[in-house]
């Protein structure tokens, strides 16, 4: 069935009171970081302000550094973003991820697949 990942939305607030730790916390657990001495060169203020980066690592097994290949598994990804008030611009969203496989998006939205 549907799984969410995670399992409970990041509802990140960049105001006064600083709710945002366990976004920039997902960055060292699912780059595979934590535990180990390795930085992400993003300080905990400098993600406020600019640096803001989402990892999800949605491997089977959530072993995303692991030396390992996770079985193969089908299905469809959605990115649902809702903004506590309107934004005052334009913001990107960019999407970087790994696959055994070619998937190309062109400029009319059409999507091509190599398996």
């Amino acid at each position: 069935g549907n799984r969410m990942i995670p399992s409970k939305p990041f509802q990140p607030k960049f105001d006064g009171s600083n709710c945002y730790s366990r976004c920039y916390m997902s960055l060292f657990t699912d780059l595979g970081r934590y535990h180990k001495d390795q930085d992400i060169n993003i300080s905990f203020s400098e993600y406020k302000d600019g640096y803001t980066l989402f990892a999800l690592d949605l491997t089977p097994d959530l072993s995303t550094d692991g030396m390992h290949e996770s079985i193969s598994r089908n299905g469809n990804l959605t990115i649902d973003l809702k903004f506590s008030k309107a934004l005052p611009e334009t913001v990107n969203l960019i999407v970087f991820s790994e696959y055994r496989n070619v998937i190309e998006i062109d400029k009319n939205r059409s999507i091509f697949t190599d398996y």
